[in-house]
């Protein structure tokens, strides 16, 4: 009976049907149809084994359970719905994790700002933290310590922004110790700590300074959810915006890939992701993208997966060696994989705010080239069967009423791009981690168009990507399509009820014009080093 448990709530301890994307569905409240509606599509529950071990568990905390099993401690991770066979009793440390805690991250701050009610992960994450078990094991003198990516949230500094999550925390007895950063290292420190009963520092920030080097990051023992495995960690282009750009770059050699790769396909996963913040710079020390290096990383994967996706990828990547993605799809595309998904940031239509922002996300390019940059590289993906789903950031400090305006100009050249476009509430992160969420009631006219073009457009390509999306050899697949069909026409039908359907009043620009060429758009002879 292991005395170090790893959780997490509902919506995280799920496959999502086998699709990782479809996890997004969790940071959208219950709107309208009961949540039971929600969990059958977006989270359903995840199967155990007679210890209540979960068949997979999101990478992040397979991450963490195998840095402590790798540092001699008796740790696993445990679905949130077998506790109860653990607390109160053999556990005497608990740790939590979470992508999305209170709901503040984007999507989910704007999913809940929109529709003015508490999305689903934050729903489930204070369901957890209030299961009875758990309260009694506190009462008993469980150590609980809370991390992830969102740990932030649980921060000082938010808690003075937010005022109702001190509140939450002081109700369920507060949380001994919460750490911020890359953990791998110093979790074995502060579960070795609690589990000997010493002081714990109620928050703990990892500096980049302190991130793991990549042969002190532990392979996962268990099999990760959807086949998600990490590449690398660390982004090198600088968006102001985002936290990521403040851990150093580190690739993963492709023997400790594989060696994950082969811990997921012995579960009998057949399709997974990889993961980091640009998978087209695998391998690289800089911002071009290596073929010799990204060529038999895709070769190992299909070794393993049938079906390969990957997590992120720039645009200005892409379009700095276009031809190397069809040599991507030369070796995922075959008679077991007819696309691939991947997430895009596109974040604005606007050069200025790439100026003032986030200037590294164009590079090798000019920020000025960053509209057409944009639609040609959705034309690129679309041609090598890739489907993206693309997101926009509307409030930005620095943003105008003439930057949105330009944004929904690019929306509009991109209404034949076969993605989904998703426009997100600004999020104080990263280097604006000072500044203040962007909230609905602040929402001008423009924005308001904004979103409703990029709703009238997510939905019209929906009806097209679903027929690839569920594209399973099953009776299963014609029943999720049908219900995601339904659901579809169910939100299309709300959309325009509402005033809020619009499309564009003139004609898209092509995203395959044949005048929008590679050569239009030459890389700036900068020195880059390779």
């Amino acid at each position: 009976m292991p005395e170090v448990v790893i959780t997490c709530d509902w919506t995280m301890m799920s496959h999502h049907h086998g699709k990782e994307f479809l996890g997004f569905g969790t940071t959208s409240p219950a709107y309208i149809l009961p949540e039971s509606v929600y969990q059958r599509m977006f989270f359903p529950t995840m199967e155990v084994d007679d210890h209540g071990y979960p068949r997979q568990a999101p990478y992040g905390m397979r991450k963490i359970e195998a840095a402590l099993l790798d540092g001699g401690f008796d740790a696993r991770i445990v679905h949130p719905s077998h506790l109860d066979r653990y607390l109160p009793g053999s556990a005497k440390v608990l740790l939590v994790s979470g992508h999305d805690y209170f709901g503040l991250n984007p999507p989910s701050s704007t999913f809940g700002g929109v529709m003015k009610k508490e999305p689903l992960n934050s729903v489930n994450f204070k369901r957890l933290l209030t299961l009875p078990h758990l309260r009694e094991a506190r009462r008993q003198g469980l150590k609980l310590i809370a991390g992830g990516p969102c740990a932030w949230q649980l921060a000082p500094a938010t808690r003075k922004k937010v005022p109702w999550i001190g509140e939450f925390v002081d109700s369920i007895g507060g949380i001994d110790c919460v750490v911020e950063g890359e953990a791998d290292r110093f979790v074995r420190e502060i579960v070795g700590k609690a589990l000997r009963d010493e002081f714990l520092p109620p928050h703990v920030v990892l500096s980049a300074k302190e991130a793991p080097k990549v042969e002190e990051i532990s392979s996962i023992r268990y099999p990760s959810v959807n086949g998600l495995i990490e590449i690398g960690r660390g982004c090198c282009r600088g968006c102001s915006f985002c936290s990521v750009t403040t851990r150093p770059t580190r690739w993963y050699p492709l023997e400790k890939v594989e060696e994950e790769l082969r811990i997921n396909a012995a579960s009998g996963v057949t399709k997974g992701l990889l993961h980091s913040d640009d998978v087209y710079f695998y391998g690289s020390p800089n911002v071009m993208p290596r073929e010799e290096k990204l060529l038999p990383l895709l070769r190992l994967a299909k070794r393993y997966y049938a079906q390969v996706g990957w997590s992120h990828v720039a645009v200005a990547s892409l379009m700095t060696k276009p031809k190397l993605l069809s040599k991507c799809a030369e070796v995922l595309i075959d008679d077991r994989q007819s696309w691939w998904g991947v997430e895009v940031g596109v974040e604005t239509g606007s050069p200025r705010i790439i100026t003032t922002g986030m200037p590294g996300k164009v590079a090798p390019f000019k920020a000025s080239q960053w509209p057409e940059l944009v639609v040609q590289a959705a034309g690129l993906m679309n041609d090598n069967h890739v489907f993206p789903a693309c997101t926009f950031i509307v409030g930005l400090p620095q943003e105008t009423e003439a930057d949105v305006l330009q944004t929904i100009d690019l929306i509009d050249d991109l209404w034949d791009f076969k993605a989904i476009l998703v426009p997100m509430f600004f999020v104080p992160l990263g280097h604006l981690a000072s500044k203040d969420w962007f909230r609905r009631d602040r929402l001008s006219d423009a924005q308001q168009e904004l979103f409703k073009r990029a709703l009238t457009h997510g939905l019209r390509q929906s009806k097209v990507l679903l027929r690839d999306f569920f594209d399973w050899e099953t009776a299963h697949a014609t029943t999720y399509r049908t219900a995601f069909r339904g659901f579809v026409g169910f939100l299309e039908a709300l959309g325009r009820m509402n005033g809020l359907w619009s499309e564009p009043s003139r004609a898209p620009k092509s995203i395959r014009d044949p005048n929008l060429t590679p050569e239009r758009l030459p890389i700036p002879t900068i020195p880059v080093r390779e």
